[in-house]
């Protein structure tokens, strides 16, 4: 029997972009390298649903097309291409993989939200979140996605570990992730950056660079006097243009992956 799929050919990066949203409409999502841009295949459950959200997203697509395959097995498919991932001490398995490498281990389902810690961007934190004695700390995750970092501070001892996403889908995904890592201390809300009160010891934010520009004054209150900025999402264009938006901080490390940089600054 014949399915439809969805192939989006869009520039390099898309795919830290695409929100649980984007996800919540397809059944399966497949994506690949193709040079400077992403090939992503979506089999979604209704196309007119998925060429609407994309028609009014601000994703910088090159170009999409419509094709018909023969209907395989799409969950052998996953199952062979999601396989245990190591990112330092860390290694972030499927569900249905039990065993992992010694060290840290998290489960993480393939395709709930942003954050399965194959982006350079997440592989980019998580190894600058080794850089930084989190033990006994209190942490915010902004815009968590998965909620594969906020798991990570938690399994590095965090005191207090508070998860924020403004996608519904999101928070969701993140307490699926906390079903399935066994994690019940974490806290988490469904709300914007500007409604979240206090500070925090460590603030982790994986974002893009207008997410930042936009909202750094709101990322500097959230830390507090001390307290470290771990950061990642930005692309190798605007890396020059980071330390201006936290010129109060201390800027300790910055570390670089492929096309993608990460930053480390102290309040």
């Amino acid at each position: 029997m014949a399915v439809a799929r969805v192939d989006i050919l869009a520039g390099k990066g898309t795919e830290e972009l695409l929100e649980s949203r984007f996800y919540s409409l397809c059944s399966g999502v497949w994506i690949e390298s193709r040079g400077e841009n992403v090939l992503i295949k979506c089999y979604p459950s209704d196309t007119g649903d998925l060429l609407a959200y994309l028609r009014d997203s601000n994703l910088p697509v090159v170009s999409i097309t419509s094709v018909e395959e023969e209907e395989k097995d799409y969950v052998a498919l996953v199952r062979k291409h999601f396989r245990p991932l190591a990112i330092g001490s860390l290694t972030v398995l499927p569900p249905w993989t039990k065993t992992g490498k010694k060290g840290h281990t998290l489960v993480i389902e393939p395709g709930m939200a942003f954050g399965t810690g194959r982006h350079e961007s997440t592989k980019l934190m998580v190894k600058m979140m080794n850089d930084v004695n989190i033990e006994g700390k209190s942490v915010l995750d902004i815009g968590s996605g998965s909620g594969i970092l906020a798991l990570y501070a938690s399994l590095l001892g965090a005191s207090q570990v508070v998860a924020v996403d403004h996608d519904p889908l999101s928070t969701e995904a993140i307490r699926k992730s906390c079903d399935l890592n066994n994690v019940d201390a974490l806290l988490i809300a469904c709300a914007h950056l500007e409604n979240i009160r206090g500070s925090f010891d460590v603030v982790l934010a994986n974002l893009d660079f207008d997410t930042f520009s936009r909202y750094s004054a709101q990322v500097t209150e959230r830390v507090g006097n001390g307290g470290y900025l771990i950061m990642s999402g930005i692309e190798q264009q605007y890396a020059g243009r980071i330390r201006p938006l936290f010129a109060s901080f201390t800027l300790l490390k910055r570390r670089k992956m492929k096309d993608w940089y990460g930053f480390i600054f102290r309040r």
